[in-house]
């Protein structure tokens, strides 16, 4: 069921009457409509340097995220954007730029800051502009909260098609901005990472809507192709040469297990006194982390390294990569390690049990389980044979299942029958 202009912009005006945003009488979808005059203090262009991925008669497309912070959508996000080349792609951030925004400035690609400091109204005023200038052929959000200004955006600016990537495992809410998204939802194509995150959709989402669309993500092989061997890693990053080494890359929060990754450490000690964990990544509970280390004295054991720029090293001389997370959509970080040729422990949520083959290329216990947890680190721990073989049979299922090309293909795929859909 198509939504009408008159039926969006009354419940925009609702949403901002509610929330108590700055709302003035100029913000309106008819003003919007007879506005030509385009600002030009958001774009940032530099060099192009990158190669991009040949793609036929590409899209324009105008990713929206809520940042370019360090994490795995943005990673994702950072990886399309370059595969498709800067001259048909750019990115509009909602809340902040970041590294990974940078990183694409830095390549001539287009990475713009919207920003919402002032309020959503004045977000989706400066989105809409933005899109006006743009002008893309499809507007890909990712998550709902840059769906809610993304999508708005498109729909004002000349119902530029939408599709949207649900990542996590979140439940949405029943607030106003969700009900809002809810009724956008209908006329977009939404796409999720793991079959838990469609089945979320599906639920939420009102009938009418399009079918949800199962597309996992996928990564760069290009940062893992030359890696130096386990022992040269080592060498170069002044670790041990002979210890068991545990790694984990995620943000510090308490969702990813990194309080119950640091007890069970402190036990895995006992049978392997020389066995080290590296901790890498930033986050709200890092200090916490680090008071943990403390209280348990296991500190000559643990590196807490924050956040680093030479992760394809860091996992290149790991034994075991561990992610004992309580919550996932399908993350990066194991896709990242398989590429290194690591075997995996991890927790068997979210998407995860659709990246690990149990027992073949890892190894999968229930979330906060501490037992289940150590014993299958001690058990990669005295069988390195057994952990290199998950290891190389975890990259060939990476390259088999989950390359980027095969992500891209499919959004291609996808942004080809939106285009279809509006020219029909």
């Amino acid at each position: 069921m198509a939504v009408s202009r008159q039926k969006l912009a009354s419940l925009v005006r609702q949403y901002y009457h509610i929330v108590g945003s700055r709302w003035t009488s100029t913000f309106d979808y008819h003003d919007m409509r007879n506005e030509h005059s385009v600002s030009d203090g958001y774009n940032v262009q530099l060099p192009q340097q990158q190669q991009p991925l040949e793609v036929p008669i590409a899209p324009r497309v105008l990713h929206v995220v809520d940042s370019l912070q360090t994490g795995g959508i943005e990673r994702l996000v950072h990886d399309l954007v370059i595969a498709r080349g800067g001259e048909r792609t750019s990115v509009v951030c909602v809340e902040s730029i970041g590294p990974f925004g940078e990183a694409l400035q830095k390549r001539g690609i287009s990475v713009v800051l919207i920003g919402k400091q002032d309020g959503l109204p004045w977000a989706l005023w400066r989105m809409w502009r933005h899109v006006r200038r743009v002008r893309p052929d499809v507007v890909h959000c990712h998550n709902l909260p840059a769906f809610l200004c993304g999508a708005l955006a498109a729909r004002l600016a000349g119902d530029i098609p939408v599709v949207m990537t649900k990542h996590g495992a979140l439940v949405p809410g029943n607030r106003i901005g969700d009900r809002l998204n809810r009724l956008l939802i209908r006329g977009a194509d939404v796409v999720a990472v793991s079959q838990e995150a469609a089945e979320i959709m599906r639920a939420w989402m009102p009938q009418g809507s399009r079918l949800v669309r199962y597309i996992p993500n996928g990564i760069s092989m290009e940062p893992f192709g030359n890696l130096p061997p386990r022992q040269a890693a080592r060498v170069q990053l002044g670790l041990p040469a002979r210890s068991f080494i545990v790694g984990i890359v995620a943000r510090v929060t308490p969702v990813k297990g990194h309080m119950l990754l640091i007890e069970v450490f402190a036990r895995l000690l006992k049978r392997f006194p020389e066995a080290l964990l590296l901790i890498v990544g930033d986050g709200v509970r890092l200090p916490a982390v680090r008071v943990r280390i403390r209280e348990l004295g296991i500190g000559e054991s643990v590196l807490v390294m924050g956040e680093r720029h030479d992760v394809p090293t860091l996992l290149a001389a790991m034994d075991v990569f561990c992610l004992p997370s309580e919550m996932e959509g399908m993350p990066m970080t194991v896709l990242e390690a398989m590429a290194a040729g690591l075997p995996v422990v991890t927790s068997n949520v979210g998407g995860i049990p659709e990246v690990v083959e149990e027992g073949r290329t890892g190894l999968m216990v229930a979330s906060r389980e501490p037992a289940e947890l150590e014993a299958a680190l001690l058990a990669l721990a005295g069988d390195p044979d057994r952990a290199r073989e998950m290891g190389r049979a975890g990259r060939e299922r990476l390259l088999e299942k989950f390359s980027l090309e095969r992500t891209i293909s499919a959004y291609e795929d996808l942004y080809g029958e939106a285009m279809d859909r509006r020219g029909s």
